[in-house]
């Protein structure tokens, strides 16, 4: 019997995108592991619930490896489980293997194709990575790359009717919220200095992408502690329509009404009744947005 001395658990998101091929590509990623001597726990997920039971059933077995194939969705929630059922988070390793909608948090590394990711993971390399904490009154939630309050959160409530299209799936939400969706005033506070607008996106991010490959908070850094902060004010259709292109390369800030701004601690103020979401899922609205400086290992393409 081989005794393995590196165990991994590959976390398969049936939930997600293209969940209809995903049989193949799994046992390709678990082959692939298991071929340079690790012992990998296969496990297929439909909800968050079988993510608990797996979460569980690692932690219990000293997994401290955990691969999520799916999309950013797929890595908040495995992050937040781990979270609610161990205290020593900073001693685990993650990554994420993009099967999603999405898939936004990824491009943050540069990586040229799963394969190198694959590669990064077999290899050891990985770097220390920001984590933001949600407060409520009496509990927090974390996310890794982005929170949106206003359209985007929206966009994501939209979405579920359109998962069955794949990849067509966010732009099909996105059209149908473009139409209806309006400003709304809110008020937040940016390490204690208090700001009002009129509203149409508000974006708190750790990584830079979000929306499919929208480059909604162009300044942030996945590692400097720093908190990017972008909020799209009130703007008519026509402009959003004749500058939507510039959502892609976040030359937006230059071409229509728009704040951006760094924090280390963002408070929402009074904005509860507002749509959130946070790296695509549908959450409910923070009291205080803070940071974690570092506090995530995730694979990096660096040497």
């Amino acid at each position: 019997m081989v005794l393995h001395s590196r165990k991994l658990a590959l976390i398969a998101n049936l939930a997600s995108r293209n969940h209809q091929d995903q049989s193949r590509f799994d046992q390709c990623v678990l082959d692939t592991l298991e071929n340079q001597q690790i012992q990998v726990v296969l496990y297929k997920t439909v909800n968050l619930e079988d993510l608990e039971n797996a979460v569980k059933d690692c932690l219990e077995a000293e997994i401290k490896e955990f691969v999520a194939i799916g999309g950013d969705g797929s890595l908040h929630n495995l992050i937040n489980q781990l979270f609610a059922h161990t205290d020593d988070i900073a001693q685990i390793k993650l990554a994420i293997i993009p099967k999603g909608t999405g898939n936004d948090y990824i491009r943050n590394f540069n990586f040229k194709s799963k394969r190198e990711i694959i590669e990064s993971i077999l290899s050891e390399k990985y770097t220390q990575v920001d984590l933001g904490c949600l407060h409520y009154l009496d509990s927090q939630h974390y996310f890794i790359n982005m929170l949106g309050i206003g359209f985007s959160a929206a966009v994501v409530q939209n979405l579920v009717k359109y998962k069955w299209l794949g990849g067509l799936s966010y732009y099909f939400a996105l059209i149908e919220t473009f139409f209806r969706y309006q400003s709304q005033d809110i008020s937040i506070e940016l390490d204690g200095k208090t700001y009002q607008y009129s509203c149409f996106q508000l974006s708190i991010g750790i990584g830079k992408y979000a929306g499919h490959n929208m480059k909604l908070c162009p300044n942030a850094v996945i590692d400097d502690g720093i908190l990017d902060v972008n909020i799209i004010e009130k703007v008519s259709l026509w402009e959003l329509i004749r500058y939507l292109h510039t959502l892609k390369d976040g030359s937006y800030l230059q071409h229509i009404p728009s704040r951006s701004f760094q924090a280390k601690e963002v408070k929402l103020l009074n904005v509860s009744y507002l749509n959130c979401e946070a790296d695509g899922e549908d959450i409910a609205c923070p009291k205080k947005v803070t940071i974690f400086k570092k506090h995530i290992l995730m694979p990096t393409t660096a040497n």
